[in-house]
């Protein structure tokens, strides 16, 4: 999951003080309620700013999992009737990045066995491939905007344990640090990734990492655009990093994440459940969408 996205999780989500009992800004909203699609198995969580849906790329395709201001959740997919297996999405302001492999009536076009890197302006409604098509295929993207310059793209290729690296918006490709991660984030100018060694960082485009000694042993993580991290630990306990680099702990998750994203001070989960959503750091969860 990977979001390096345009969403703002508001001061270390509260500053957890939704975990001592103080309202969180969206504790008046209606709860969610559950959508009646059931997703088999869910790799990424990502959220279109376009709209503030949220998508999810599941085995079958990638989905739109909308969440109404009454608080009734509903899904459509796959996007475009694309039934592709995205193993890796992550969206970069009006760019959608995604890998993995084909389905059973994905066009040839996409390439086989994998797709290599391929992009969406439309939110998944119809894709281009950009690189490595039919050769590679990316289990975790993530993306870090050019700000007038090219995207530079991260990628943990499945078949080998070393991060790939682009520095011209997915186009050509290099080696990065040998490094076996389970989640790897941008950013600004920084890479995050999660190893059984911990939270590591690099601040040289993937090309040393360094361990995070302060940092939870997290096992998924996220961010929001002004650096503010959250994440889900290896015991399946929710972290937040406040402004001053201080991380707190907040509730759990249910059995194995498979999937994590923010979108302001809501925390969406791919876990045991489902997909569930909360606003106080995961002192309660309400499900959307349970799975099949």
């Amino acid at each position: 999951m990977k979001l390096n996205t345009t969403v703002v999780l508001a001061t270390a989500v509260v500053t957890v003080l939704a975990l001592a009992g103080c309202s969180s800004p969206n504790s008046a909203a209606p709860a969610p309620e559950k959508t009646g699609v059931a997703f088999e198995h869910i790799h990424e969580l990502d959220v279109n700013h376009a709209d503030g849906s949220l998508l999810v790329a599941t085995h079958e395709g990638l989905y739109r999992l909308a969440v109404s201001s009454a608080g009734k959740a509903s899904a459509t997919g796959p996007i475009g009737g694309l039934d592709f297996d995205p193993m890796g999405l992550s969206i970069a302001g009006d760019t959608a990045y995604a890998s993995g492999h084909p389905g059973p009536t994905t066009p040839d076009t996409f390439g086989t066995p994998n797709l290599g890197l391929i992009t969406s302006t439309d939110a998944g409604a119809t894709w281009t491939n950009v690189s490595l098509t039919g050769k590679t295929d990316f289990h975790g993207l993530t993306v870090m905007t050019g700000n007038g310059a090219a995207d530079r793209v991260f990628g943990m290729d499945s078949s080998k344990q070393q991060i790939q690296r682009s520095m011209d918006g997915g186009r050509t490709w290099s080696d990065g640090a040998t490094l076996v991660a389970r989640d790897i984030l941008a950013v600004g100018d920084s890479l995050y990734a999660t190893t059984q060694k911990g939270l590591v960082v690099s601040t040289d485009n993937a090309t040393t990492f360094t361990v995070d000694a302060t940092a939870p042993a997290l096992y998924l993580v996220a961010a929001d655009p002004a650096g503010t991290l959250a994440g889900i630990d290896t015991s399946g306990n929710v972290w937040a990093r406040g402004a001053k680099g201080t991380w707190t702990k907040g509730g759990t998750v249910t059995g194995t994440p498979q999937a994590f994203t923010v979108d302001g001070n809501r925390l969406y989960v791919a876990d045991d459940r489902g997909i569930s959503v909360t606003d106080d750091v995961g002192a309660t969860w309400t499900v959307l969408s349970a799975h099949s």
